[in-house]
Protein backbone atom coordinates (compact mmCIF):
# COMPACT_ATOMS: atom_id res chain seq x y z
CA UNK A 1 0.00 0.00 0.00
CA UNK A 2 1.32 3.28 -0.86
CA UNK A 3 2.83 5.61 1.80
CA UNK A 4 3.02 9.29 1.36
CA UNK A 5 6.28 10.73 1.30
CA UNK A 6 6.46 14.62 2.32
CA UNK A 7 8.71 15.81 0.38
CA UNK A 8 8.58 19.28 1.38
CA UNK A 9 10.14 18.68 4.92
CA UNK A 10 13.01 19.88 6.05
CA UNK A 11 15.25 17.15 7.02
CA UNK A 12 15.19 17.96 10.83
CA UNK A 13 11.05 17.37 10.38
CA UNK A 14 11.45 14.20 8.29
CA UNK A 15 13.99 12.77 10.76
CA UNK A 16 11.60 13.24 13.37
CA UNK A 17 8.88 11.37 11.60
CA UNK A 18 10.97 8.79 10.95
CA UNK A 19 12.11 8.17 14.56
CA UNK A 20 7.81 7.96 15.76
CA UNK A 21 6.99 5.28 12.70
CA UNK A 22 6.48 1.88 14.61
CA UNK A 23 7.97 0.11 11.83
CA UNK A 24 11.88 -0.37 11.25
CA UNK A 25 12.69 2.29 9.04
CA UNK A 26 16.06 3.55 7.96
CA UNK A 27 16.57 7.61 5.84
CA UNK A 28 19.47 7.34 3.49
CA UNK A 29 20.90 10.38 1.35
CA UNK A 30 21.43 10.75 -2.00
CA UNK A 31 25.11 9.01 -1.34
CA UNK A 32 23.82 5.93 0.28
CA UNK A 33 24.70 7.44 3.82
CA UNK A 34 22.27 6.60 6.78
CA UNK A 35 20.90 9.85 8.14
CA UNK A 36 18.22 8.66 10.08
CA UNK A 37 17.18 5.43 12.06
CA UNK A 38 14.18 4.27 14.39
CA UNK A 39 14.39 2.55 17.86
CA UNK A 40 12.85 -0.40 16.04
CA UNK A 41 15.77 -0.58 13.96
CA UNK A 42 18.13 0.30 16.03
CA UNK A 43 17.14 -3.02 18.32
CA UNK A 44 17.00 -4.65 15.37
CA UNK A 45 20.62 -4.51 14.38
CA UNK A 46 21.82 -4.92 17.76
CA UNK A 47 23.93 -2.10 17.73
CA UNK A 48 24.36 1.56 18.88
CA UNK A 49 22.21 4.22 16.94
CA UNK A 50 25.99 6.52 16.80
CA UNK A 51 27.37 3.11 15.23
CA UNK A 52 24.88 3.14 12.37
CA UNK A 53 24.13 7.40 11.59
CA UNK A 54 26.57 8.43 8.70
CA UNK A 55 27.70 5.02 7.62
CA UNK A 56 27.02 3.40 4.55
CA UNK A 57 23.85 2.08 4.47
CA UNK A 58 24.86 -1.34 2.61
CA UNK A 59 27.05 -1.86 5.55
CA UNK A 60 23.86 -2.63 7.31
CA UNK A 61 21.70 -4.26 4.37
CA UNK A 62 22.13 -6.12 1.23
CA UNK A 63 20.31 -5.06 -1.78
CA UNK A 64 19.93 -5.87 -5.26
CA UNK A 65 22.51 -4.63 -7.05
CA UNK A 66 20.46 -2.02 -9.30
CA UNK A 67 18.93 -0.81 -6.17
CA UNK A 68 22.22 -0.45 -4.92
CA UNK A 69 22.95 1.83 -7.60
CA UNK A 70 19.64 3.78 -7.60
CA UNK A 71 20.25 4.97 -4.24
CA UNK A 72 23.80 5.98 -4.97
CA UNK A 73 23.61 7.40 -7.80
CA UNK A 74 19.72 9.23 -7.37
CA UNK A 75 21.79 13.19 -8.08
CA UNK A 76 20.55 14.25 -11.06
CA UNK A 77 17.46 11.93 -11.47
CA UNK A 78 14.31 13.65 -12.94
CA UNK A 79 12.57 10.45 -12.90
CA UNK A 80 10.12 10.33 -9.90
CA UNK A 81 7.38 8.58 -11.22
CA UNK A 82 8.30 5.16 -10.18
CA UNK A 83 9.61 6.72 -6.67
CA UNK A 84 8.02 3.73 -4.85
CA UNK A 85 9.67 -0.10 -5.00
CA UNK A 86 9.45 -3.33 -3.03
CA UNK A 87 12.53 -5.46 -3.37
CA UNK A 88 13.86 -8.10 -1.27
CA UNK A 89 17.82 -7.66 0.53
CA UNK A 90 18.83 -9.23 4.21
CA UNK A 91 19.93 -6.86 7.09
CA UNK A 92 23.23 -7.38 8.51
CA UNK A 93 22.03 -7.76 12.07
CA UNK A 94 25.44 -8.04 14.59
CA UNK A 95 26.15 -11.63 15.99
CA UNK A 96 23.49 -12.98 13.58
CA UNK A 97 24.70 -15.62 10.93
CA UNK A 98 23.10 -16.10 8.17
CA UNK A 99 21.80 -12.40 8.02
CA UNK A 100 17.75 -12.51 8.08
CA UNK A 101 15.96 -12.17 4.92
CA UNK A 102 13.46 -8.98 5.01
CA UNK A 103 11.15 -7.47 1.99
CA UNK A 104 12.14 -3.61 1.98
CA UNK A 105 10.12 -0.98 0.45
CA UNK A 106 12.16 1.82 -1.09
CA UNK A 107 10.29 5.16 -1.09
CA UNK A 108 12.35 8.25 -2.68
CA UNK A 109 11.89 11.63 -3.06
CA UNK A 110 13.14 14.93 -3.27
CA UNK A 111 13.12 17.62 -0.66
CA UNK A 112 13.99 20.68 -0.47
CA UNK A 113 17.79 19.91 0.63
CA UNK A 114 18.31 16.87 -1.71
CA UNK A 115 17.33 13.32 -2.67
CA UNK A 116 16.49 11.15 -0.12
CA UNK A 117 15.44 7.79 0.22
CA UNK A 118 12.63 6.02 2.98
CA UNK A 119 13.55 2.11 3.56
CA UNK A 120 10.89 0.47 5.59
CA UNK A 121 11.57 -3.15 6.45
CA UNK A 122 9.43 -6.17 7.06
CA UNK A 123 10.98 -9.08 7.97
CA UNK A 124 10.28 -12.46 5.64
CA UNK A 125 10.34 -14.85 8.67
CA UNK A 126 8.11 -13.60 10.92
CA UNK A 127 9.17 -15.32 13.88
CA UNK A 128 12.19 -13.72 13.71
CA UNK A 129 10.55 -10.35 14.79
CA UNK A 130 8.31 -12.22 17.16
CA UNK A 131 11.23 -13.14 19.20
CA UNK A 132 13.00 -10.25 19.34
CA UNK A 133 9.74 -8.80 20.26
CA UNK A 134 9.84 -10.85 23.48
CA UNK A 135 13.46 -10.23 23.89
CA UNK A 136 13.21 -6.68 24.01
CA UNK A 137 10.17 -7.61 26.85
CA UNK A 138 11.76 -9.67 28.76
CA UNK A 139 15.05 -8.03 28.94
CA UNK A 140 14.40 -4.25 30.17
CA UNK A 141 15.96 -3.62 33.55
CA UNK A 142 15.87 -7.67 34.56
CA UNK A 143 18.18 -8.67 37.57
CA UNK A 144 16.97 -12.17 36.41
CA UNK A 145 18.87 -13.86 33.65
CA UNK A 146 17.52 -14.21 30.20
CA UNK A 147 18.40 -15.92 26.98
CA UNK A 148 16.24 -16.32 24.29
CA UNK A 149 16.93 -18.62 21.14
CA UNK A 150 15.62 -18.63 17.74
CA UNK A 151 13.50 -21.72 16.46
CA UNK A 152 16.79 -23.50 14.94
CA UNK A 153 18.20 -23.03 18.94
CA UNK A 154 20.46 -20.09 18.44
CA UNK A 155 21.42 -17.48 20.86
CA UNK A 156 18.86 -14.60 19.51
CA UNK A 157 20.21 -12.36 22.44
CA UNK A 158 21.21 -12.04 25.98
CA UNK A 159 21.23 -10.11 29.51
CA UNK A 160 23.73 -8.65 31.66
CA UNK A 161 22.78 -10.60 34.09
CA UNK A 162 22.11 -13.59 32.68
CA UNK A 163 26.28 -12.82 31.37
CA UNK A 164 27.35 -12.28 34.77
CA UNK A 165 26.11 -15.83 36.16
CA UNK A 166 27.45 -17.35 32.86
CA UNK A 167 30.98 -15.96 33.23
CA UNK A 168 30.77 -15.02 29.44
CA UNK A 169 30.29 -11.49 27.15
CA UNK A 170 27.40 -10.71 24.95
CA UNK A 171 29.13 -10.63 21.29
CA UNK A 172 30.75 -14.21 22.23
CA UNK A 173 27.47 -16.23 22.09
CA UNK A 174 25.45 -14.26 20.11
CA UNK A 175 24.22 -16.89 17.25
CA UNK A 176 25.76 -19.98 19.31
CA UNK A 177 23.84 -22.52 21.01
CA UNK A 178 22.86 -23.59 24.31
CA UNK A 179 26.03 -25.47 24.68
CA UNK A 180 28.31 -22.22 24.38
CA UNK A 181 26.71 -20.60 27.05
CA UNK A 182 28.40 -22.59 29.37
CA UNK A 183 32.01 -22.76 28.01
CA UNK A 184 33.48 -21.20 31.13
CA UNK A 185 30.98 -22.56 33.84
CA UNK A 186 32.63 -26.03 36.29
CA UNK A 187 30.11 -28.63 35.31
CA UNK A 188 28.29 -30.44 38.00
CA UNK A 189 26.62 -33.95 37.89
CA UNK A 190 22.84 -31.45 37.35
CA UNK A 191 24.46 -29.91 33.88
CA UNK A 192 24.35 -33.15 31.46
CA UNK A 193 20.73 -33.29 32.14
CA UNK A 194 20.26 -29.45 31.87
CA UNK A 195 21.95 -29.74 28.76
CA UNK A 196 20.33 -32.79 27.32
CA UNK A 197 16.69 -31.00 28.26
CA UNK A 198 17.69 -27.70 26.34
CA UNK A 199 19.25 -29.43 22.96
CA UNK A 200 16.12 -31.84 22.80
CA UNK A 201 13.73 -28.90 23.33
CA UNK A 202 12.28 -30.65 26.99
CA UNK A 203 10.92 -27.74 28.38
CA UNK A 204 11.13 -27.24 32.17
CA UNK A 205 10.68 -25.06 34.80
CA UNK A 206 12.54 -24.91 38.59
CA UNK A 207 15.69 -26.74 37.75
CA UNK A 208 17.48 -26.38 40.67
CA UNK A 209 21.51 -26.61 39.61
CA UNK A 210 24.87 -25.26 40.64
CA UNK A 211 28.08 -24.38 39.35
CA UNK A 212 31.63 -22.31 39.86
CA UNK A 213 32.16 -19.18 37.74
CA UNK A 214 36.22 -18.29 38.04
CA UNK A 215 35.44 -18.36 42.39
CA UNK A 216 32.29 -17.80 42.54
CA UNK A 217 29.90 -20.83 43.46
CA UNK A 218 26.43 -19.72 41.96
CA UNK A 219 22.90 -21.56 43.38
CA UNK A 220 20.57 -21.21 40.01
CA UNK A 221 16.93 -22.26 39.34
CA UNK A 222 16.41 -22.52 35.74
CA UNK A 223 12.97 -22.02 33.48
CA UNK A 224 13.25 -22.95 30.25
CA UNK A 225 10.33 -22.10 27.74
CA UNK A 226 8.61 -21.87 24.55
CA UNK A 227 8.02 -19.17 22.79
CA UNK A 228 4.53 -19.65 20.52
CA UNK A 229 3.32 -17.55 17.83
CA UNK A 230 -0.58 -16.33 18.20
CA UNK A 231 -0.95 -19.28 14.97
CA UNK A 232 0.45 -22.11 17.33
CA UNK A 233 3.84 -22.30 15.73
CA UNK A 234 6.45 -22.47 17.99
CA UNK A 235 8.93 -19.43 17.18
CA UNK A 236 11.61 -19.77 19.48
CA UNK A 237 12.17 -20.30 23.46
CA UNK A 238 14.03 -18.65 26.32
CA UNK A 239 16.02 -19.87 29.25
CA UNK A 240 15.55 -17.69 32.50
CA UNK A 241 17.98 -18.02 35.05
CA UNK A 242 17.02 -17.37 39.13
CA UNK A 243 20.17 -16.56 41.22
CA UNK A 244 19.52 -17.87 44.21
CA UNK A 245 22.70 -18.11 45.65
CA UNK A 246 22.63 -15.33 48.59
CA UNK A 247 18.83 -17.01 49.34
CA UNK A 248 20.34 -20.72 49.66
CA UNK A 249 22.89 -19.17 52.53
CA UNK A 250 20.45 -16.79 54.33
CA UNK A 251 18.00 -20.32 54.18
CA UNK A 252 21.53 -22.08 56.05
CA UNK A 253 22.45 -19.45 58.45
CA UNK A 254 18.50 -19.19 59.35
CA UNK A 255 18.19 -22.98 59.91
CA UNK A 256 21.46 -22.66 61.91
CA UNK A 257 20.37 -20.20 64.19
CA UNK A 258 16.82 -21.52 64.59
CA UNK A 259 19.61 -24.31 66.27
CA UNK A 260 21.02 -22.23 68.20
CA UNK A 261 17.29 -20.60 69.71
CA UNK A 262 16.45 -23.65 70.10
CA UNK A 263 19.30 -25.19 72.00
CA UNK A 264 19.52 -21.74 74.18
CA UNK A 265 16.01 -22.39 74.74
CA UNK A 266 16.81 -25.62 76.20
CA UNK A 267 19.97 -24.68 78.28
CA UNK A 268 18.30 -21.28 79.93
CA UNK A 269 15.41 -23.56 81.31
CA UNK A 270 18.11 -26.54 82.57
CA UNK A 271 21.41 -25.63 82.86
CA UNK A 272 21.53 -23.75 86.36
CA UNK A 273 19.00 -26.44 87.63
CA UNK A 274 21.79 -29.48 86.33
CA UNK A 275 24.67 -27.36 88.09
CA UNK A 276 23.28 -27.05 91.69
CA UNK A 277 23.08 -30.81 92.14
CA UNK A 278 26.08 -31.56 90.40
CA UNK A 279 27.78 -29.18 92.74
CA UNK A 280 26.83 -30.81 95.33
CA UNK A 281 28.16 -34.25 93.88
CA UNK A 282 31.32 -32.77 92.96
CA UNK A 283 31.66 -31.57 97.05
CA UNK A 284 30.81 -34.77 98.29
CA UNK A 285 33.30 -37.09 95.64
CA UNK A 286 36.26 -34.75 96.16
CA UNK A 287 35.66 -35.58 100.39
CA UNK A 288 35.29 -39.11 99.49
CA UNK A 289 38.79 -39.31 97.48
CA UNK A 290 40.44 -37.44 100.68
CA UNK A 291 39.05 -40.27 102.81
CA UNK A 292 40.11 -43.18 100.37
CA UNK A 293 43.35 -41.56 100.28
CA UNK A 294 43.83 -41.76 104.03
CA UNK A 295 42.91 -45.07 103.78
CA UNK A 296 45.02 -46.43 100.95
CA UNK A 297 42.04 -47.61 98.70
CA UNK A 298 44.10 -46.30 95.27
CA UNK A 299 41.88 -48.30 93.31
CA UNK A 300 38.92 -46.58 94.66
CA UNK A 301 40.56 -43.64 94.82
CA UNK A 302 41.21 -43.54 91.20
CA UNK A 303 37.50 -44.34 90.61
CA UNK A 304 36.68 -40.75 92.22
CA UNK A 305 38.68 -39.29 90.12
CA UNK A 306 37.29 -40.25 86.83
CA UNK A 307 34.07 -39.18 88.35
CA UNK A 308 35.32 -35.73 88.97
CA UNK A 309 36.84 -35.74 85.43
CA UNK A 310 33.55 -36.37 84.04
CA UNK A 311 31.79 -33.70 86.37
CA UNK A 312 33.98 -31.22 85.22
CA UNK A 313 33.59 -31.82 81.43
CA UNK A 314 29.58 -31.55 82.23
CA UNK A 315 30.52 -28.23 83.56
CA UNK A 316 32.13 -27.11 81.16
CA UNK A 317 29.47 -28.18 78.71
CA UNK A 318 26.74 -25.84 80.84
CA UNK A 319 29.26 -22.95 80.89
CA UNK A 320 28.96 -23.10 76.86
CA UNK A 321 25.25 -23.70 76.89
CA UNK A 322 25.01 -20.58 79.27
CA UNK A 323 27.18 -18.64 76.90
CA UNK A 324 24.65 -19.48 74.06
CA UNK A 325 21.25 -18.82 75.91
CA UNK A 326 22.45 -15.82 77.66
CA UNK A 327 25.69 -14.77 75.91
CA UNK A 328 27.07 -11.30 77.69
CA UNK A 329 25.93 -8.12 76.11
CA UNK A 330 28.56 -7.08 73.85
CA UNK A 331 30.44 -3.74 74.38
CA UNK A 332 31.23 -2.31 71.09
CA UNK A 333 33.90 0.25 70.76
CA UNK A 334 37.22 0.81 68.58
CA UNK A 335 39.37 -2.28 68.80
CA UNK A 336 42.90 -2.51 67.82
CA UNK A 337 43.12 -5.88 66.78
CA UNK A 338 47.32 -6.19 66.89
CA UNK A 339 46.83 -5.22 70.38
CA UNK A 340 44.17 -8.16 71.01
CA UNK A 341 46.43 -10.70 69.82
CA UNK A 342 49.88 -9.37 71.39
CA UNK A 343 47.98 -9.91 74.51
CA UNK A 344 46.63 -13.28 73.66
CA UNK A 345 50.34 -14.38 72.62
CA UNK A 346 51.40 -15.20 75.87
CA UNK A 347 48.48 -17.93 76.48
CA UNK A 348 48.69 -19.25 72.61
CA UNK A 349 52.22 -20.01 73.31
CA UNK A 350 51.98 -21.59 76.35
CA UNK A 351 49.31 -24.00 74.81
CA UNK A 352 51.51 -24.28 71.77
CA UNK A 353 54.64 -25.82 74.05
CA UNK A 354 52.66 -28.21 75.38
CA UNK A 355 51.96 -29.90 72.04
CA UNK A 356 55.55 -28.95 71.01
CA UNK A 357 54.17 -26.77 68.51
CA UNK A 358 55.67 -22.90 66.91
CA UNK A 359 53.26 -20.15 66.68
CA UNK A 360 54.28 -17.73 64.08
CA UNK A 361 52.73 -14.24 63.79
CA UNK A 362 52.57 -12.58 60.60
CA UNK A 363 51.41 -8.60 60.34
CA UNK A 364 51.17 -7.97 56.82
CA UNK A 365 50.19 -4.44 56.66
CA UNK A 366 51.26 -1.44 58.64
CA UNK A 367 49.15 0.96 60.06
CA UNK A 368 45.85 -1.17 60.43
CA UNK A 369 42.76 0.71 60.98
CA UNK A 370 40.33 -0.56 64.03
CA UNK A 371 37.43 -2.28 63.84
CA UNK A 372 34.69 -1.65 65.93
CA UNK A 373 33.95 -4.77 68.39
CA UNK A 374 34.15 -5.75 71.60
CA UNK A 375 37.62 -7.09 72.48
CA UNK A 376 37.16 -9.49 75.23
CA UNK A 377 34.53 -11.09 72.92
CA UNK A 378 37.18 -11.56 70.08
CA UNK A 379 40.13 -12.77 72.51
CA UNK A 380 37.38 -15.91 73.05
CA UNK A 381 37.41 -16.30 69.33
CA UNK A 382 40.97 -16.11 68.77
CA UNK A 383 41.94 -18.06 71.56
CA UNK A 384 39.48 -20.86 70.68
CA UNK A 385 40.49 -21.15 67.06
CA UNK A 386 43.83 -21.36 68.01
CA UNK A 387 43.23 -24.03 70.47
CA UNK A 388 41.75 -25.94 67.86
CA UNK A 389 44.51 -25.63 65.68
CA UNK A 390 47.05 -26.71 68.22
CA UNK A 391 45.37 -29.81 69.48
CA UNK A 392 44.53 -30.87 65.46
CA UNK A 393 47.78 -30.63 64.66
CA UNK A 394 48.81 -33.17 67.98
CA UNK A 395 52.39 -33.07 68.65
CA UNK A 396 54.46 -30.84 66.73
CA UNK A 397 53.80 -28.76 63.63
CA UNK A 398 53.58 -24.81 62.85
CA UNK A 399 50.53 -22.63 63.86
CA UNK A 400 50.16 -19.22 61.61
CA UNK A 401 48.45 -15.93 62.72
CA UNK A 402 47.91 -13.43 59.93
CA UNK A 403 46.37 -10.33 59.64
CA UNK A 404 45.55 -8.75 56.60
CA UNK A 405 44.15 -5.50 55.45
CA UNK A 406 42.03 -5.80 52.34
CA UNK A 407 41.58 -2.08 51.55
CA UNK A 408 38.51 -3.02 48.50
CA UNK A 409 36.58 -4.46 50.67
CA UNK A 410 37.28 -2.42 53.85
CA UNK A 411 37.93 -5.22 55.60
CA UNK A 412 40.37 -6.66 58.13
CA UNK A 413 41.01 -10.36 57.68
CA UNK A 414 42.84 -12.76 60.83
CA UNK A 415 43.94 -15.96 59.92
CA UNK A 416 44.50 -18.93 61.75
CA UNK A 417 46.23 -21.74 60.04
CA UNK A 418 47.65 -25.08 61.04
CA UNK A 419 49.11 -28.14 59.30
CA UNK A 420 47.09 -30.30 60.50
CA UNK A 421 45.17 -33.41 58.43
CA UNK A 422 42.93 -31.38 57.85
CA UNK A 423 38.70 -31.39 58.16
CA UNK A 424 36.68 -33.82 56.38
CA UNK A 425 34.94 -32.89 53.49
CA UNK A 426 31.71 -34.34 54.61
CA UNK A 427 32.12 -32.05 58.03
CA UNK A 428 33.32 -28.69 55.90
CA UNK A 429 29.72 -27.44 56.05
CA UNK A 430 28.72 -29.08 59.56
CA UNK A 431 31.34 -27.67 61.68
CA UNK A 432 29.36 -24.61 62.99
CA UNK A 433 26.27 -26.52 63.74
CA UNK A 434 25.77 -27.09 67.84
CA UNK A 435 27.27 -30.47 68.97
CA UNK A 436 28.87 -31.46 65.67
CA UNK A 437 32.66 -31.78 66.80
CA UNK A 438 35.63 -34.28 65.19
CA UNK A 439 37.12 -34.01 68.43
CA UNK A 440 36.68 -37.40 70.94
CA UNK A 441 36.27 -34.83 74.03
CA UNK A 442 34.61 -32.12 72.02
CA UNK A 443 31.52 -30.59 72.88
CA UNK A 444 30.72 -29.16 69.20
CA UNK A 445 29.53 -25.91 70.74
CA UNK A 446 33.22 -23.41 70.42
CA UNK A 447 32.84 -23.05 66.85
CA UNK A 448 28.86 -22.15 67.10
CA UNK A 449 29.49 -19.67 69.97
CA UNK A 450 32.37 -17.85 68.15
CA UNK A 451 30.16 -17.78 64.48
CA UNK A 452 27.64 -15.72 66.80
CA UNK A 453 30.00 -13.82 68.09
CA UNK A 454 31.73 -12.35 64.93
CA UNK A 455 28.32 -11.77 63.37
CA UNK A 456 27.16 -10.09 66.02
CA UNK A 457 29.95 -7.63 65.12
CA UNK A 458 29.02 -7.65 61.40
CA UNK A 459 31.70 -9.91 60.19
CA UNK A 460 31.82 -13.53 58.91
CA UNK A 461 34.01 -16.32 59.66
CA UNK A 462 34.67 -18.87 56.71
CA UNK A 463 37.23 -22.43 57.09
CA UNK A 464 39.17 -23.94 54.18
CA UNK A 465 40.48 -27.13 54.52
CA UNK A 466 43.16 -29.57 52.87
CA UNK A 467 45.93 -32.15 53.16
CA UNK A 468 48.00 -29.19 53.62
CA UNK A 469 46.19 -28.31 56.75
CA UNK A 470 43.07 -25.98 57.80
CA UNK A 471 42.83 -22.16 57.76
CA UNK A 472 40.00 -20.22 59.39
CA UNK A 473 39.68 -16.37 58.11
CA UNK A 474 37.43 -14.11 60.05
CA UNK A 475 36.31 -10.83 58.51
CA UNK A 476 35.47 -7.61 60.14
CA UNK A 477 34.25 -4.26 58.75
CA UNK A 478 37.36 -2.10 59.67
CA UNK A 479 36.58 1.98 60.56
CA UNK A 480 37.79 3.72 57.49
CA UNK A 481 38.46 7.33 57.67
Amino acid sequence: MPIAFHLDMELDQLTSWVERMPQAVMLVDDQGGVVAVNHQLVNTLRSERDEILGRPCTRFVTLPQEVEKYITQTEGTTDIENRMLSVHGNLQVKGLSPPPPVVIQLISGRSRSGWYHLLLFTFESQPLTIVQQHAEALLSDLCVGVVVFDRAGSVVEINLAACELLGIRRQQVLGETVRDLFCNVNPVASQSTLFDQCTQGEFFRNFSTAWEVADNHIEAVIDYQPIDHTSGDRVGSYLMIRDVTDLHTLEMQLRRTDRLAMIGQIAAGTAHEIRNPLTSIKGFLQVMKHALREKGDLKEQGYTEIMLREIDRINDLLSEFLLMSKPRSARMYPVQVIDVLQELLPLIENEAILHNTEVRYEELEDDLPKIMADGELLKQVFLNLCKNGIEAMGDGGVLTIRIRWLKEEEQLGIEVADVGPGIPTYALEKIFDPFFTTKETGTGLGLSVCQRIVHDMGGTIHVSSGDWGTTFTVLIPALVK
